[in-house]
């Protein structure tokens, strides 16, 4: 999966009859993705890139967990939910340190770890047959918090 053409990935992941990685790999990739942009945002973060390695690696937990007999399949989708919430906290960390121009990219990769949280749960869900804890409701609200900081900081939610 590292080393992966994107479309190969897609094509794949869209192939039903095949097994192949399913909503928390994809989670997981997202939140690489996310990481990623908070390093690219601080002009380079320690944090924000181990969690980029970080969650490529549990997208590649995740996708032998779905293909292959696991024992406790819904692990991976867990740790997705965690390192969600990891990503959140680099991203409440940068609102006070990165340039403005940046701050969008931190909204944007807070809001992809609020969406890679939730997908995730669904797995553990669906996987282990029982509700996961509060966890991705906190990563969540955090996100939103993070998400209206910037917009307060561009002057987006003036007056309303």
């Amino acid at each position: 999966m590292r080393d992966q053409i994107v479309s190969d990935f897609l094509d794949t992941l869209a192939r039903p009859a095949i097994p192949a990685p399913a909503g928390a790999t994809v989670a997981a990739l997202a939140l690489a993705q996310a990481a990623a942009l908070l390093s690219r945002a601080a002009g380079g973060d320690a944090e924000a890139d181990h969690l980029t390695r970080h969650a490529l690696r549990l997208a590649e937990i995740d996708a032998h967990a779905v293909t292959h007999d696991v024992p406790d399949r819904a692990q991976p989708a867990a740790d997705v939910v965690a390192a969600a919430g990891e990503v959140v906290g680099v991203a409440e960390r940068l609102l006070s340190t990165v340039d403005s121009a940046a701050l969008a990219d931190v909204s944007a990769a807070a809001e992809m770890a609020r969406s890679s949280a939730m997908t995730a749960r669904v797995a553990v869900e669906a996987r282990h047959g029982a509700l996961l804890a509060a966890e991705p409701d906190e990563v969540a609200e955090r996100a939103t918090r993070v998400t209206a900081a910037v917009r307060v900081g561009e002057g987006l939610l003036e007056g309303i």
